[in-house]
């Protein structure tokens, strides 16, 4: 894998497009972070902190995600 030369169409010498690279390396982060959302109590309570954040939608204002973020518990 040391050659980094993709043709017009995105694949290299070996016949690997680099799309299956990509998905290479984001099925790997994706089952590390799978694992320790799991098996890691704080991770796992950053992750719920960060999904609650991130579920604030267009009708709420900022200043309500941000108290979201501060307030510890998982409703």
């Amino acid at each position: 894998m040391s050659n980094l030369n993709f043709d017009k169409d995105g694949v290299d010498s070996s016949g690997v497009h680099w799309l299956q690279y990509a998905a290479f390396v984001i099925t790997a982060f994706g089952i590390y972070f799978g694992w320790a959302f799991l098996n890691d109590a704080n991770f796992h309570h950053f992750s719920v902190k960060i999904f609650k954040f991130l579920n604030c939608n267009g009708y709420n204002p900022l200043s309500y995600c941000i108290i979201r973020w501060k307030v510890d518990f998982y409703p």
